[in-house]
């Protein structure tokens, strides 16, 4: 008859007894020198008879006991000689709360951090009531219950899951950030083909060639908007022209933000009427986006006269009264001379000597891309005259308050 020895099988649960296991007298002579560390924190001694192979990694103990545990679960590592150390230290200590955070201390000196997570487990099963200890473990107080939970299972209730980096999402986060890495994987491979496709368009043989006019004459991807708008702003002339060609190929919902930046900032006018004719070719949202982005700039008087001619070729009357407030905008400007010196002035005879810097000087400019925008939408010319703009504006657009119904009472 086969010597028959104990089985125990050991579960992720079981990880604090399974931890303290070199308590039992089988760690006495510490032959079997093999360690078994559970992705709990717990930790088993004795001698791993599966190390490579098998869905349960099966250890024996000095008893002959047979511990099994699922692989997934566990990390085999070589003893060293801090390992025996802590045995012995182990078999001089008792089972209680003091002996147990005197070898915390000194796993924790020698970087034994999964050995001393595991005895402070069996501290806070001794004295559910250690705070510190359970907070080292990372434990959180539930306010619902009064129990002591890990960190994953709090966040996890709270609706949060963890991420990258220990970074904890909701799951609406994570989703946007798992979208944002899986179009950036995708864009990444779309300029690589396009790249290639465009190297063989304009250098490759016969055949090459054919194959990426065909790939390009069905280009219609928006994430190679950026590749695009790079051949019409920095490509020589064939560049910008296969770029123009490709751009009217995109959805113009997805072209639009391109175009309006293009518009914007082009000092080539000739791509800026291209870009304002593929606006105006768009639908009344995709107008309305570029006369709205084009109004904000406005504000900025260095950019105001190019929003205003950007505005001219879209003709909408609700922005007769913002043009008449951007007429004009006043500009500081500070004489050249040396800030804070001395200011000499000669008169009847005398000089004067003065300190501080000369005093900046304001002045009115004239904007006259809003004058003409804004002539081209009224049919009238005032010049900068604001205040007979507004009259004007008052007169033709007023809307009276009189409430003409007869009383019928």
């Amino acid at each position: 008859m086969l010597h028959q020895r104990p089985v125990c099988r050991a579960k992720r649960s079981d990880g604090v007894r399974l931890a303290l296991f070199a308590f039992l007298a089988s760690l006495g002579a510490w032959t079997r020198g093999d360690i078994v560390e559970l992705k709990d924190g717990g930790v088993i001694y004795g001698k791993v008879l599966n190390p490579q192979g098998g869905l349960m990694v099966q250890i024996e103990a000095e008893d002959g006991t047979l511990i099994e545990v699922d692989r997934k679960l566990a990390r085999i590592r070589i003893s060293l000689e801090r390992d025996k150390k802590y045995a012995q230290e182990v078999l001089q200590r008792s089972d209680s709360i003091q002996d147990h955070r005197a070898v915390v201390d000194k796993c924790s000196n020698e970087q034994m951090i999964n050995i001393a997570n595991a005895h402070r487990e069996r501290i806070v099963e001794l004295d559910p009531a250690d705070r510190a200890t359970w907070e080292a473990l990372r434990y959180y107080p539930d306010e619902a219950t009064g129990k002591w939970l890990r960190r994953e299972v709090v966040w996890y209730r709270r609706g949060k899951i963890k991420g990258e980096k220990g970074q904890w999402y909701t799951w609406q986060e994570k989703a946007l950030i798992d979208f944002d890495e899986k179009t950036k994987l995708l864009k990444r491979d779309a300029e690589r083909e396009f790249d290639g496709k465009l190297k063989s368009f304009f250098n490759g043989v016969p055949r090459l060639k054919a194959e990426a006019e065909a790939y390009l004459a069905a280009v219609n991807n928006p994430l190679l908007l950026g590749r695009i708008v790079k051949l019409i702003r920095e490509g020589d002339p064939a560049e910008k022209q296969l770029g123009w060609q490709l751009i009217k190929q995109l959805p113009i919902q997805s072209a639009a933000p391109a175009l309006i930046s293009i518009a914007m900032e082009e000092t080539d006018m000739g791509l800026v009427a291209q870009a304002l004719d593929m606006l105006q070719s768009g639908d009344q949202n995709v107008q309305e986006a570029a006369l709205a982005a084009f109004a904000a700039r406005l504000g900025n008087p260095s950019t105001r006269d190019r929003a205003a001619y950007c505005m001219s070729p879209f003709v909408d009357k609700r922005y007769i009264s913002i043009l008449i407030n951007h007429l004009l905008s006043e500009q500081v400007v500070r004489p050249a001379g040396n800030p804070g010196g001395l200011n000499a002035g000669v008169g009847n005879g005398n000089i004067g000597l003065g300190g501080g810097s000369t005093p900046a000087q304001k002045r009115l400019v004239q904007h006259k891309e809003v004058l003409t925008t804004l002539s081209g939408l009224t049919g009238e010319n005032f010049g900068y005259n604001t205040d007979q703009w507004r009259a004007w504006f008052a007169q033709k657009f007023a809307v009276s308050n009189l409430d003409l119904r007869r009383d019928e009472y």
